[in-house]
């Protein structure tokens, strides 16, 4: 990395280990273990970044932060504080600093800031879309939305909330031969039952020739859909019905007058590999580190794909570098129990395999050790892009015996 980086720090201990932290990435630390001593060394000789404590036994690191920011080129500060208050924080954010870490240190994201500073991850800006899945269920959307987009025929659309029913609805209205005509939208449960059947006409008047979006229709009572499936007959409009819930409770001829053809968005937990794409869709510039994108894979997402996106604004907002760190993250997605649904997902997973590997006539079923090596190199193979491809630091941090490993991953 060829830097120096000032670490201004009293802690003997703490200063001792990001030195360590420093000389890994290929830099020269520097230490200073006062607040004075920090800036006599910013004025004597040049650094690339600056690791700053807050609690200083002679100023406040916010002083000597104040102070950096008066050089011709400051360079960046990273803070480290014991007891982080929002006064605090609001501070150091309006005197410049890139990172705002809270004691005990997590060394590890310290050294991935450290290393975004010098080296800024780099990404392919995400080419403009108007859905993104590369999972089966959104496979299976993505070829009934290409259906209904060559016709005119009423669609119903099923899913969980956030899901993104709406975005399908516009995606299918833009790619029709109704895409210069209006699309309106109509919820039921905005109006009061003495004014929805003359709002529902006016929102049909709207539509014309375009598209009426039916939001939510499981909400609807039943004289409202009475009073629809009245008018159904002689609309202009295309319709398009959407429902989170249950539908067993609505007019069978109402169901079938809207459901002739059903696009169901598939919850974000059955499509966890569409996760990174969509995370980096909705983060700009910004990259997920490995672990920030673990924590997103790991958690339920109640909220589905509209939870996604307000993490990802969330974590833009507070994060002042080009990498997303799990830090960074709101706090409902870091919980550990949250990854319980991925046991679930992988039991699955493995027990629809068995079924494929193990269906027909004893005498051809795999040998059990056939069946393991294949889910054992899938693993390693996995776990070893997690360490750089270097196997000894696998075996290391996995307590491994590096020689099976190695035998292991020759094997493959």
């Amino acid at each position: 990395m060829n830097a120096n980086i000032l670490i201004i720090e009293d802690e003997y201990a703490l200063a001792a280990a990001l030195s360590t932290v420093v000389r890994r990435l290929d830099a020269t630390p520097v230490v200073a273990a006062s607040g004075q001593g920090g800036i006599d060394k910013l004025g004597s000789q040049n650094f690339t970044l600056i690791i700053l404590d807050v609690g200083l036994p002679d100023m406040s690191g916010l002083k000597v932060l104040e102070k950096i920011q008066t050089l011709p080129k400051p360079p960046p500060v990273l803070i480290v504080t014991a007891h982080g208050t929002l006064d605090t924080a609001l501070e150091a954010r309006r005197l410049g600093a890139r990172e705002y870490f809270l004691k005990p240190l997590n060394l590890a994201d310290l050294q991935r800031t450290i290393r975004e500073v010098f080296k800024p991850a780099k990404f392919d800006a995400p080419t403009p879309t108007t859905m993104i899945g590369s999972s089966e269920p959104m496979q299976r959307v993505f070829a009934i939305i290409a259906q209904a987009s060559g016709n005119d025929a009423p669609v119903l659309f099923l899913g969980p909330p956030g899901s993104g029913k709406s975005l399908a609805a516009d995606v299918i209205h833009r790619h029709s031969s109704r895409a210069n005509e209006p699309l309106i939208v109509f919820r039921a449960d905005e109006w009061s039952a003495d004014r929805v059947e003359a709002a529902l006409d006016d929102a049909i008047e709207k539509a014309g020739s375009g598209v009426l979006f039916l939001d939510e229709i499981s909400t609807w009572s039943k004289p409202l859909q009475a009073a629809l499936m009245h008018r159904v007959g002689n609309l202009k409009a295309r319709l398009f019905s959407a429902s989170s819930h249950d539908l067993r409770a609505m007019r069978e001829d109402l169901f079938y007058a809207l459901a002739v053809l059903q696009v169901t968005l598939p919850p974000l937990v059955e499509r966890t590999v569409d996760i990174p794409a969509l995370a980096a869709s909705f983060l700009g510039d910004r990259v997920l580190s490995a672990e920030a994108l673990a924590a997103l894979k790991a958690h339920a997402w109640p909220g589905n794909v509209r939870e996604l996106k307000a993490a990802m604004i969330h974590a833009a907002a507070v994060c002042n570098g080009s990498t997303i760190l799990p830090h960074h993250l709101p706090a409902s997605l870091v919980k550990a129990e949250d990854s319980n649904h991925l046991e679930e997902a992988m039991k699955r997973s493995v027990g629809a395999w068995l079924d494929q590997k193990t269906t027909g006539a004893d005498e051809r079923m795999p040998a059990y050790d056939d069946l393991l090596e294949t889910v054992e190199t899938a693993m390693l193979v996995t776990l070893l892009k997690r360490f750089d491809g270097k196997p000894t630091r696998l075996a290391a941090a996995m307590k491994m015996n590096r020689a099976t490993l190695r035998r292991k991953l020759r094997e493959e």
